[in-house]
């Protein structure tokens, strides 16, 4: 798995703002930057689609609640 940073290096140098990426992942802004910060993990399910959001492949993940549950970093 990618580290936050280098998510964010990819979501920038793809020229994806925080928004699209929130919105094609089902998740909140504030869970993108958390995750790009270091502060939480995403899910497998959400990982992937923020891998498909930077490429732009696949498809966007419905926005549920389960979607914005994390695991811890450590």
């Amino acid at each position: 798995m990618l580290s936050g940073e280098k998510l964010q290096f990819l979501r920038i140098t793809h020229k994806i703002t925080q928004r699209q990426m929130a919105e094609w992942c089902g998740v909140s802004t504030r869970f993108i930057g958390m995750v790009e910060h270091g502060d939480r993990q995403p899910s497998p399910e959400v990982y992937n689609a923020m891998i498909n959001c930077i490429y732009g492949i696949g498809k966007p993940l419905k926005k549920n609640k389960s979607n914005n549950q994390e695991q811890e970093s450590k």
